[in-house]
């Protein structure tokens, strides 16, 4: 009996994804387990596997096209079987288990196995060397002849080394001589994850009473702490010790955890700290969880494990959820300051400068200390501007003295 495949559901939050690549043509065999399709969600782009063995009989999300969670995209069933009979019969449709596997760089894919991907060149057809088969997506050889790229001498990103589209377009790149101001402009696809950070963040300026404080820390006793515990062979970053201070602030000012609807405010008695991440699909938040509950090496190894995770693209669903408060850290890029803007719903988000040495002034003479700047952003409907002042100048207290965290 055939069987419908629905858009499979990533995460508490999703509901709605979009098909960047199908491994599959129609009228293909597929088998339970192997890759089948290419997705994006707002957070991930993962590769998802087949939920049932049989031949994939119709194609009902093309690629590039977004549908929502539980619809159908796909049918399978017996060779020659009519799909459309198997739709309107209506039986039991399947859904992809969550996947946790990456598909790399897979939300810039926009490659369309419409067809069987193996090809053998001529080349290499003899019997001697008939194990090494160029397997290539039909869009990518025809990029490749348009680029006059030879395709058969790329290593490809694709599952099981497949080579395609994106493969092509990065070796034409590096092809490419430089034009200066004679060169040429190129067009960039938007990915579902660009297209949903992008509203996202108009959504949240649209809809939030953003307000900002600003203010700078003496981080001297942060940078003492740290060594310390180095010469115990303890690693700890100083993002880790703004998270620690962040969350025991956040535990004593409730207002700057909560979120706000059309009848109520919710106020959380837990901290989860979202950590903003760069990643080439573009920025992601995983969410530490219970911040407040953790100690400073244990908020320093879940930092690491998110970090390094999300930057590979091997991230679960439900790690990109349930934060309850944000930090950004842009002093790695030297940058000393800037205004971040909230993670809706969330109350508000810090903002996280460069630590420099600076002239500054203590008991009326001038030395030289490490100063950074803390930005907060904060959601004027729900927390008034005296109390996020207060909690910013809480934050300050602890990572100025953090034997208060003891």
């Amino acid at each position: 009996m055939g069987e419908i495949i629905i858009m499979p559901k990533q995460g508490l939050q999703m509901t709605e994804g979009m098909i960047t690549s199908w491994l599959a043509a129609e009228g293909q065999e597929i088998k339970e387990g192997e890759p089948l399709f290419e997705m994006e969600t707002d957070k991930l782009a993962i590769t998802i596997d087949a939920p049932c063995s049989g031949t994939l009989l119709k194609i009902l999300c093309q690629e590039d096209e977004i549908a929502e969670v539980a619809s159908p995209i796909a049918v399978v069933g017996e060779p020659g079987e009519n799909y459309e009979d198997i739709l309107a019969g209506n039986p039991g449709a399947k859904a992809p288990a969550d996947s946790a596997e990456s598909a790399g760089s897979a939300a810039n894919t926009t490659d369309s196995v419409s067809e069987p991907a193996a090809e053998i060149p001529a080349s290499k057809a003899s019997p001697e060397t008939s194990q090494e088969r160029i397997f290539s997506s039909p869009r990518a050889r025809t990029t490749a002849q348009e680029k006059g790229i030879d395709y058969r001498a790329l290593e490809g990103s694709g599952p099981d080394g497949l080579i395609i589209e994106r493969d092509v377009l990065k070796a034409a790149a590096q092809a490419a001589p430089s034009k200066g101001a004679e060169g040429k402009t190129r067009q960039i696809p938007i990915t579902n994850m660009r297209r949903i950070i992008a509203r996202r963040m108009l959504d949240s300026l649209g809809t939030l009473a953003q307000a900002s404080h600003r203010l700078t820390v003496d981080m001297s006793e942060a940078v003492r702490l740290r060594e310390q515990l180095k010469a115990r062979d303890i690693k700890v970053s100083y993002n880790d010790i703004v998270i620690r201070c962040t969350a025991k602030a956040l535990t004593e000012f409730p207002m700057m955890n909560a979120t706000m609807d059309d009848s109520f405010i919710t106020v959380r008695d837990y901290v989860n700290i979202g950590v903003a991440v760069a990643t080439e699909q573009g920025l992601l938040v995983p969410v530490i969880q219970d911040a407040h509950l953790l100690s400073l090496q244990e908020i320093s190894r879940r930092s690491q494990d998110l970090s390094s995770r999300a930057k590979e693209n091997r991230l679960m669903p439900d790690e990109l959820t349930g934060g309850t408060f944000t930090i950004s850290n842009l002093g790695m890029y030297d940058i000393e300051s800037f205004t971040a803007i909230i993670n809706k719903p969330e109350a508000g988000i810090l903002a996280v400068g460069k630590m420099e040495k600076k002239p500054a002034v203590r008991n009326d003479e001038l030395v030289i200390r490490p100063l950074m700047q803390l930005s907060l952003t904060y959601d004027h409907r729900i927390v008034d501007g005296a109390p996020a002042a207060l909690f910013l100048r809480r934050i300050k207290e602890l990572l100025e003295n953090p034997g208060l965290l003891l």
